[in-house]
C-alpha cells in the first residue's frame, strides 16, 4: 500500500491501495478535479478477485470504489464535471 498526499488531497487518510494509485494520480492531474478524499480500506481476506473500479455520482462529484486483489477502498472525487472525470479515469488500466 502506498502513501499519498497530493496537492488536491482532502481528509486525513493517506494510505492508498495499489489498484487505486494510478487512478488517483491521474485524477490529481485533471483540472476538473477540485479535491480527492481517500476512504477507509476494507480487507477482503480469502476473496482474491480481479481489479476493478465502479463509479457512482454524488452531490459533490464522484464516488469511486476500487477493488484490488485483497482489499477495497472508496475514494471521493470532488468535481463539478463528473462525466468528464469519469471518462478520463475509465481510460486507465488497472
Amino acid at each position: 500500500m502506498a502513501k499519498w498526499q497530493g496537492k488536491k488531497s482532502g481528509g486525513t487518510h493517506t494510505t492508498l491501495i495499489e489498484a487505486a494509485e494510478p487512478l488517483v494520480r491521474a485524477a490529481e492531474k485533471l483540472p476538473e478535479v477540485a479535491k480527492i478524499s481517500l476512504g477507509f480500506i476494507k480487507s477482503t481476506p480469502g476473496q482474491r478477485g480481479t481489479k476493478r473500479v465502479k463509479f457512482k455520482r454524488s452531490t459533490s462529484g464522484l464516488l469511486m470504489t476500487v477493488r484490488g486483489n485483497t482489499s477495497v477502498q472508496a475514494i471521493r472525487i470532488y468535481t463539478a464535471s463528473p462525466d468528464i472525470v469519469q471518462q478520463e479515469l475509465e481510460k486507465i488500466r488497472l
